[in-house]
């Protein structure tokens, strides 16, 4: 990747959308070349995906929580079995296997009180391999959905 790759890639972090004579435009290039520098970002695995990011208070998930699990056992077989589960949960939004105190980070949205209170006993309390688990309510985004800096 070049530094061209990295204007590139700000533009389509900024409007996935933009028609690509816009963002060959603002980066100096051609729209050929544009083109072909996106299709190699693409095929290489830097662009993943473009999608939609959606309000969740908006579509009726007004509470979000960041859950920190831990594991009676810190194994492999364990945690991969638990994201299996957890990850066709709806409520949940994303998952990280991390280090620290804890050993999943699970983020999770939920309709009010009742509901993430049902998710906790149908999801956690009713595996035995979770020694315990810590919910923060967030309160506030005061930043998502960052874009990924130009100088990593």
């Amino acid at each position: 990747m070049d530094a061209l790759d990295m204007k590139i890639l700000q533009q389509l972090q900024n409007d996935a959308k933009a028609p690509m004579s816009v963002v060959a435009e603002k980066v100096g290039l051609s729209e050929p070349a544009c083109y072909r520098r996106v299709r190699q970002l693409r095929n290489s695995g830097v662009i993943e995906r473009e999608v939609a990011i959606v309000n969740p208070k908006n579509m009726g998930w007004p509470l979000s929580m960041l859950v920190m699990v831990t594991f009676e056992r810190d194994h492999n077989a364990i945690v991969n079995q638990f994201l299996t589960r957890v990850n066709k949960q709806p409520e949940v939004l994303n998952s990280w296997v991390v280090t620290g105190d804890h050993d999943v980070v699970l983020h999770v949205l939920s309709t009010d009180t009742e509901a993430f209170d049902d998710f906790t006993h149908r999801v956690l309390h009713k595996d035995d391999s979770v020694k315990y688990f810590r919910t923060s309510v967030i309160l506030k985004h005061s930043k998502a959905h960052g874009a990924i800096p130009p100088s990593l």
